[in-house]
């Protein structure tokens, strides 16, 4: 009897298991454009670097059918050197409408006037809740009042 229980349970879960749909992680790739304004601030070091807090916002327009249209906003914290090259770490929101955005923490780099760097995709919600992946950008113009950057990210979805 004991037999006969334990193999009608174990045929029990095997019909239950595939019934149920699986359901598979699906990622999405993206390029775009952002368009943002950047804030600085800096607080002079005595060794002639300084602490850079920055914030930035724009929008951005991301690859698709329809393409995601959105809002960007970061802010980060970073050393910038006495020769103006800086790392800063940031924590940014890409929000497509009230109900779906994504979170991004990375590092950007800035040698030369030419800005860089790479991140990973912490969560978000509605069509990205949970998400995860990664991406990195690359500034291609800067003036006094605004900044053009291609970024490329890799979203992953539970």
């Amino acid at each position: 009897m004991k037999k006969i229980n334990i193999l009608l349970r174990t045929a029990i879960a095997f019909l239950v298991l595939i019934s149920c749909p699986l359901h598979a992680a699906e990622t999405t790739k993206y390029t775009g454009t952002v368009y943002a304004s950047p804030v600085k601030h800096l607080m002079p070091l005595g060794n002639g670097d300084a602490v850079l807090l920055i914030e930035l916002a724009g929008i951005v327009a991301l690859s698709g059918n329809p393409p995601t249209l959105g809002t960007l906003s970061c802010t980060g914290m970073g050393l910038q050197k006495a020769d103006n090259s800086t790392s800063t770490d940031f924590y940014c929101n890409i929000k497509q409408n009230d109900e779906d955005s994504f979170d991004f923490k990375g590092n950007a780099t800035e040698a030369d006037g030419k800005s860089k760097g790479s991140f990973d995709v912490v969560g978000g919600s509605g069509k990205w809740a949970n998400a995860t992946g990664k991406g990195k950008f690359k500034r291609i113009m800067q003036t006094d009042t605004g900044t053009k950057t291609i970024l490329e990210v890799e979203i992953t979805t539970p």
